[in-house]
């Protein structure tokens, strides 16, 4: 099988970095479950300086981007997929200086993906092509792989439970699923 995964949300657990990051830069106390840009500047704990900043924190400096957990179960069923044959592939939005902080992460947890960064709001439709799965927590980067990608899972957190899609992407809770 050709599994596709996203990096952030699905292999790194991000939520409980960009709260740290909010504490740490800002000294506001935002849940992890609750960080999603339209909860946080919508909900007036961020501006959207604020929250771009973070964002560039997080994403583009070793400082805070080695600070990132994976995901439960990521580091134990991750390497199962591959040792049993599977091809993962990781499909990110991220592209330059944070690409290559999320290829170093994933070499320090002796996962051994191939990465592909296609560019922040540039689709990821050519780089799934050929997949049989592919999982994300985004549901808009979920939603231009119909016809792409026949199995589509929406990886569920406190951020994007409020989401509503169509039957033909189904929810993740876990990694395990």
């Amino acid at each position: 099988m050709k599994i596709g995964l996203d990096f952030d949300g699905v292999i790194s657990d991000c939520g409980q970095l960009k709260s740290d990051a909010a504490r740490q830069l800002y000294g506001v106390d935002i849940p992890p479950e609750k960080f999603k840009k339209e909860i946080v500047v919508g909900g007036n704990h961020l501006t959207m300086e604020q929250y771009r900043e973070l964002q560039t924190a997080i994403y583009s400096t070793r400082e805070f981007g080695f600070r990132m957990k994976p995901v439960d179960g990521v580091l134990r069923y991750l390497p199962r997929l591959l040792s049993r044959g599977h091809f993962v592939q990781v499909i990110t939005s991220r592209e330059g200086a944070e690409l290559e902080i999320a290829k170093d992460w994933t070499r320090l947890q002796n996962l051994d993906l191939e990465i592909i960064g296609v560019g922040f709001g540039n689709s990821k439709a050519d780089a799934a092509s050929g997949l049989d799965v592919f999982v994300d927590d985004d549901l808009d980067k979920l939603e231009p792989l119909s016809g792409v990608v026949p199995h589509r899972f929406l990886f569920s957190w406190g951020y994007n439970a409020h989401v509503q899609h169509d039957d033909a992407i189904r929810r993740a809770r876990s990694v395990v699923e």
